[in-house]
C-alpha cells in the first residue's frame, strides 16, 4: 500500500517525459526547400504552334551539365558545371530569383540555357528536398510556348 504514491509518481513522470515528442517541428518553407542547393535541369519540354518539342533532348551535353543556386537575397548563380560550350564564358553567372506563392521569377539567366529570353516565370506544379516540377507560358518572336521543366538536385 505505501508504494502507490511512488507508482503513482513513476507513471506521471514517464507520462511526461514520453507525451513531447521531436517531430512537431515544421515543414521547411518552399523558399528554405530551393535555397543551398545545387539544381540541375532533368527535362525540359514545351508544346508550340508547331508541336511538342523535347528542348533538354536538343541541349548540347555542355548545357546539360549546368546547374543553378538559389541564394539569399534573391541571388541565383547559374554554374557552367564541368564542361563549357565556349572557354571564354564565365564559370558562373548571376541573375536575380524571387518566390511569390507558386510563382517563381527568374530573371538574368535565359541565355546561359540557351534560352530566347532572360526573364521566366515559373508556376512551380511540385516542389520537394530534392525536386522541382513547374509550368511556364512564354511568348518568343510573336509565338506562345507552354512549357514544363523539371529539375533536380545534384
Amino acid at each position: 500500500m505505501k508504494n502507490y504514491p511512488l507508482l503513482l509518481l513513476l507513471f506521471c513522470c514517464t507520462l511526461f517525459f514520453t507525451a513531447c515528442s521531436d517531430d512537431d517541428d515544421e515543414a521547411p518553407s518552399k523558399e528554405q526547400m530551393l535555397q543551398d542547393k545545387r539544381w540541375q535541369i532533368t527535362a525540359l519540354e514545351a508544346s508550340t504552334l508547331f508541336g511538342d518539342i523535347d528542348f533538354y533532348a536538343d541541349l548540347e551535353d555542355c548545357q546539360k551539365d549546368n546547374y543553378v543556386e538559389f541564394r539569399d537575397n534573391g541571388v541565383l548563380v547559374v554554374n557552367e558545371g564541368a564542361t563549357k560550350c565556349d572557354d571564354s564564358d564565365p564559370q558562373e553567372a548571376q541573375g536575380t530569383w524571387s518566390l511569390n506563392g507558386d510563382v517563381l521569377q527568374i530573371s538574368g539567366i535565359g541565355a546561359s540555357f540557351g534560352l530566347p529570353v532572360n526573364d521566366l516565370e515559373l508556376t512551380i506544379t511540385e516542389l520537394t528536398a530534392t525536386s522541382l516540377s513547374a509550368d511556364f507560358k512564354q511568348n518568343v518572336s510573336g509565338f506562345d510556348i507552354d512549357g514544363t521543366v523539371t529539375m533536380k538536385t545534384m
